[in-house]
């Protein structure tokens, strides 16, 4: 990490600064003027005092030890002066630097203690002043920024503990069914165990794999270095190709699935878009749209691309999500309530505030709401960027 400059500028507002040089050069001619009105008054004097003492025209006349003293003033004098309208000086000085020094220190001993719920009063017009605000300053992002450190370990915890919660669940389900397994004999008995047991097996391995994957999506999307990576794509193509995919994971689950594309520009064209993150926005959506979709229920996504934005609706005839969780739904670990929430509860609350954070992170919006007619319907809208030129005509099965 590189040394950066720090550049000071004056506060926006504040008033002319009485700058400390100006200060210190008021302090040194008020020293040496004193010293020389004062030394100037006192020489004169003992010089009248000594030549009336040498002219006989005074008491003082003949008196040596008298005249001695007389001398030694008039050498030593100005020093005297001197070191007095310096010290006169200097604890004018002093009390004008003591309060903010003494408020800085106790800053520092405060911050060595951990403990930032502080501020400092000084509001001088110099640079002691401005050392005060930028100090203040200073604690304050410092504050912020421990704040957001301690949010995001409170985030990890109560990550870890959402995940060690569901995870509890489908390892029970697991452990207690490969018991009963390993309790049957060898035979048909246990062939048809086994048959029973293989979905409930699949499924609650697959809904480990989901957790952990939101969770880690999640914690890469918080990262500061995640980056999204746009390339040009032939976007009806590799929907068409996903939704291939849809169709089966839906025919499984005895759901059926529609798709509609739909561009006002009547040809295929390519659009500039992190096609990795939209299929896992893709996936998300509608691997929750088939799970919580009743047998024999429907689930649609239907895209439209009016070469600026492009629009996609994930809708299904499931059991739709109730109206108190509609507000909260993509924030994270929201699980939901009780009623009518099901297919809210029964995730780590992760995976969607995964797909808001992903289409966020490329410029777009995500909304959520409720059917008319049941279920949910969830649409995205993110921004688009045309192919211009040589590119339209690059082999859409060429690689970028």
């Amino acid at each position: 990490m590189g040394t950066q400059r720090i550049t000071l500028t004056r506060p926006a507002g504040r008033r002319t600064r009485f700058v400390f040089a100006h200060l210190f050069a008021w302090y040194f001619l008020g020293t040496l003027l004193t010293t020389i009105v004062l030394t100037c008054i006192l020489e004169v004097a003992c010089a009248y005092l000594v030549a009336l003492s040498v002219q006989g025209s005074s008491i003082f006349a003949h008196n040596r030890p008298f005249q001695i003293v007389c001398v030694a003033l008039l050498v030593v004098l100005p020093f005297i002066v001197l070191g007095g309208a310096i010290l006169f000086f200097a604890n004018l000085l002093r009390r004008k630097i003591h309060q903010p020094v003494s408020e800085l220190m106790q800053a520092v001993e405060k911050i060595r203690q951990q403990d930032l719920n502080f501020s400092i009063d000084y509001q001088g017009r110099n640079e002691l002043g401005d050392l005060c605000v930028a100090f203040n300053q200073l604690r304050l992002e410092l504050q912020e920024s421990l704040e957001r450190e301690w949010r995001k370990q409170e985030e990890m915890h109560t990550m870890m503990a959402v995940l060690s919660h569901d995870l509890r669940t489908p390892i029970t389900i697991i452990q207690g069914h490969i018991e009963g397994l390993m309790r049957v004999e060898a035979g048909q008995k246990r062939n048809e165990r086994l048959n029973r047991y293989l979905p409930v097996l699949e499924s609650n391995s697959q809904r480990m794999t989901r957790l952990l994957n939101d969770m880690l999506l999640v914690v890469s999307l918080e990262q500061v270095g995640f980056v999204i990576q746009p390339e040009y794509v032939w976007l009806e193509d590799e929907l068409e190709r996903k939704v291939q995919i849809y169709r089966l994971q839906a025919s499984a689950h005895e759901v059926r699935f529609e798709y509609s594309y739909t561009s006002p520009i009547g040809k295929k064209e390519q659009v500039c878009i992190d096609l990795h993150r939209i299929e896992q926005v893709l996936d998300n959506l509608i691997e929750n749209a088939l799970r919580y979709t009743p047998v024999h229920g429907i689930v649609q996504l239907s895209c439209t691309n009016n070469a600026h934005i492009l629009s996609l609706v994930v809708s299904d005839t499931g059991c739709g999500i109730a109206p108190q969780d509609l507000p909260h739904v993509f924030e994270k670990f929201y699980q939901g309530s009780q009623q009518l929430g099901d297919r809210v509860r029964q995730a780590a609350g992760l995976g969607l505030h995964a797909c808001k954070l992903l289409i966020e992170k490329q410029g777009g919006s995500i909304t959520l709401q409720n059917r008319s007619t049941g279920g949910c319907e969830i649409a995205i809208a993110l921004p688009l960027q045309q192919a211009a030129g040589p590119l339209e005509l690059r082999d859409k099965n060429a690689i970028p």
